[in-house]
């Protein structure tokens, strides 16, 4: 492991081992996720003070389920949340025992009934993160195209949805949510220092989720 985890960017793989390592040094993915949503939420709220009504776009991977995370502190916080299921119920182990935490007071909603987004001045993206690739798919593309075209405050979670994490820095991004913060976790990945993603990512936020600390712990 070395240094890895003194980076300030690291790549999509990188990322993956620092967590393998973390993990193994017994900071558990599941308590990653929560570290991660609730620095997520922190952070949309001091940037965006004034939330009453959030919408959160969860993907039914990991990055889904830091989403359900921020729902359901949001929700604690006294602010009115529902979740979109992009693609249906999550896969992910950790991101299913969210899920579960958040059925009982925050509305759920599936990207197959019509989405009233004017009453939110909050939109979570937590769709995609660091493992997409290629290019987006129905129905994703088209609640990113509504995403874009709503007047909410759009945070990102990790990577906005449709940029690749491993982003060059003068590839052109294509399709993905154009967002006014990025809260991105542990350290920058690539994307981040692309010029040609840069008025897609907004203001980006480097939130420490532990894994840091618990590696230099068991060094």
């Amino acid at each position: 492991m070395n240094d890895l985890h003194r980076k300030e960017v690291v790549t999509c793989e990188e990322m993956k081992a620092l967590e393998t390592a973390a993990d193994k040094a017994g900071l558990s993915y599941y308590q990653m996720m929560e570290n991660a949503g609730f620095e997520a939420f922190s952070t949309i709220l001091k940037h965006h003070p004034q939330t009453e009504n959030a919408l959160v776009f969860c993907g039914k991977g990991n990055n889904g389920g830091d989403g359900f995370v921020v729902a359901r502190k949001l929700y604690e916080a006294g602010i009115q949340t529902q979740v979109v299921l992009v693609e249906g119920e999550p896969q992910a182990d950790d991101a299913k025992a969210n899920y579960q935490l958040i059925q009982a007071n925050v509305q759920i909603l599936t990207a197959d009934v019509a989405i009233d987004m004017q009453e939110s001045d909050l939109i979570v993206d937590a769709i995609y993160g660091t493992g997409f690739h290629g290019q987006l798919r129905s129905p994703a593309d088209e609640m990113i195209t509504s995403i874009n075209h709503s007047k909410a405050y759009v945070a990102a979670l990790d990577i906005p949805s449709g940029l690749s994490g491993d982003m060059e820095p003068d590839e052109e991004p294509g399709a993905c949510v154009k967002a006014d913060l990025t809260i991105t976790f542990h350290a920058r990945k690539p994307v981040h220092c692309s010029k040609t993603a840069a008025k897609f990512l907004g203001k980006v936020v480097t939130a420490d989720i532990g894994i840091g600390e618990i590696i230099n712990e068991r060094r």
